[in-house]
């Protein structure tokens, strides 16, 4: 069954794009491994992102936790 699905995936690249962009679309991985999937470097997955109207949710990081992030790596 493996070999089945691999030799699919394969054969017809765009169902690991639909495939990486459903996991990545419910937050199951990450964009870097969703374009490892896809088998596209990570600008051109954010492009098929785009016109699958999926947006990508970048965390908001709280200006104090900023502040100190950017403290500790300068000194």
């Amino acid at each position: 069954m493996d070999d089945a699905c691999r030799s699919l995936l394969r054969n017809r690249p765009h169902l690991r794009i639909d495939i990486a962009a459903t996991l990545y679309g419910r937050a199951e991985i990450s964009l870097t491994k969703a374009s490892e999937i896809a088998g596209v470097c990570i600008e051109e997955f954010k492009e098929i992102l785009k016109d699958k109207g999926l947006v990508m949710e970048v965390p908001s990081i709280p200006k104090e936790e900023l502040n100190r992030q950017v403290k500790s790596i300068i000194k």
